[in-house]
């Protein structure tokens, strides 16, 4: 990636020497084109671009997390860990779900992460990490 990183900047230094900013822009504007707005609709652009890749890294982020709280959760099921449990019936109470879950060890990863989803998953994830430590 450095290769590739140094052999850009030397081909953009070398179209800098050989052809001045200043005649490119000279150029342009010949042409008609109006610099300070093509100016302001690059800095729009690369704005929207910044944020659709801060708001995919966060749905990426959260999916993570969500894998990784319901396969603990399913983990702490098999396992009968309490505190888990306890949680799980309690979230399963306040959500008020239409689905009876009568044995919570056969549930599947997405019925957990259905019920898990709208919650604080680092808060969900330190205490699964505790009592799979505490076992």
């Amino acid at each position: 990636m450095d290769k590739l990183k140094k052999t850009v900047k030397e081909s953009l230094d070398n179209f800098d020497k050989a052809i001045p900013d200043n005649l490119v822009r000279k150029q342009l504007e010949m042409e008609g084109v109006d610099l300070d707005e093509q100016s302001l609709l690059q800095d729009k652009f690369i704005k929207q671009l910044k944020f659709r890749l801060k708001s995919k890294s966060i749905v990426l982020k959260n999916d993570s997390m969500l894998d990784k709280a319901s396969n603990y959760f399913k983990d702490a099921l098999t396992k009968g860990l309490d505190k888990p449990i306890a949680y799980m019936n309690n979230l399963i109470q306040t959500n008020q779900l239409q689905t009876q879950f009568s044995r919570l060890e056969k549930m599947s990863e997405e019925q957990i992460k259905d019920i898990i989803k709208d919650q604080n998953l680092i808060e969900i994830l330190e205490m699964l990490e505790e009592e799979s430590e505490g076992q």
